[in-house]
């Protein structure tokens, strides 16, 4: 990975995103020796204090208004897309923006590509007809959609040229309101939709493990959680108290599996945070070693 690349997460201002932002920022921190940007969204409420103790150990933690809100309802995911117009303003035109989702880690230095990506996620169906509707209310030709449709079927991490960034980002945010009904997946098709608008052409990326086979053996850079099972799930450790919880998985660690990996840097994100130590001025001073 280049100096160009400049990671971001996406979070919402809860324990829930709490949790899994310190867990990314641990791992990009220890993995890749690099600092994400985290992107906090606006609840109406001071930061949870998981985002205090991310910015007390170094991390740069920024605050931004809350996208979720449209016109016509309340959509969490629409604050992916206000996060890449905050990233725009923070970088410089020849650099490139990496936009995870909180619920990432990292096992490796992924070789992201110098130009627009996303990884490749086979669950995603241009032909569905909530899709073809909101094509057509966002007015992308369908003969357009036709010809990349295959390319993408992407999501996180993004790799977006910050030349680029603004001007998606608005669209994908215009794109997302054109899907009535919306579901969890409509921003990933959303982002689509607006490549589509800017005339632009995508890089598919194979870098991320999920745990949908949680036993399976690592073979990316990369970990995605987003799906758990009866053992562990991240959507268990949603309030307060759960998510202190997490921290203590309480379960056998199989190494060298894709729920070993993420078991195991939760263990060590946990020993982490713990023994982290402050200069007077407040700057992080702690040594990592793994």
């Amino acid at each position: 990975m280049k100096p160009a690349h400049r990671i971001f997460v996406s979070a919402e201002n809860n324990p829930y995103c709490g949790w899994q932002t310190k867990l990314f920022y641990f791992s990009c921190f220890t993995r890749l020796d690099q600092q994400p940007t985290i992107i906090v969204h606006d609840s109406g409420k001071p930061w949870h204090q998981d985002f205090y103790d991310l910015a007390r150990a170094g991390a740069k933690v920024r605050s931004a208004p809350n996208y979720a809100r449209s016109v016509r309802d309340y959509y969490q995911p629409r604050n992916t897309a206000g996060t890449l117009l905050h990233a725009a303003e923070m970088c410089n035109p020849d650099e490139l923006i990496v936009l995870c989702d909180p619920d990432m880690v990292f096992v490796s230095k992924p070789d992201f590509p110098d130009s627009l990506s996303g990884d490749f996620y086979s669950y995603m169906n241009y032909d569905s007809p909530e899709v073809v509707a909101a094509m057509r209310n966002f007015k992308v030709a369908e003969s357009r959609l036709a010809k990349q449709k295959e390319e993408l079927r992407c999501g996180v991490p993004y790799v977006i040229p910050a030349a680029h960034a603004r001007s998606l980002g608005e669209l994908w945010l215009q794109a997302v309101d054109a899907f009535p009904p919306r579901h969890w997946i409509d921003i990933m098709h959303a982002f689509g939709l607006a490549v589509l608008r800017l005339g632009l052409r995508v890089t598919r990326t194979d870098l991320v493990d999920s745990d949908e086979q949680p036993g399976a053996r690592l073979k990316r850079s990369m970990i995605h959680y987003c799906y758990g099972d009866e053992s562990w799930d991240k959507r268990n450790f949603v309030k307060e108290k759960q998510a202190r919880e997490v921290w203590f998985p309480g379960i056998n660690i199989k190494k060298g599996t894709i729920r070993g990996e993420l078991l195991s840097q939760i263990v060590e994100a946990r020993n982490f945070y713990a023994s982290a130590g402050f200069d007077r001025g407040g700057k992080n001073v702690l040594k990592y070693r793994r």
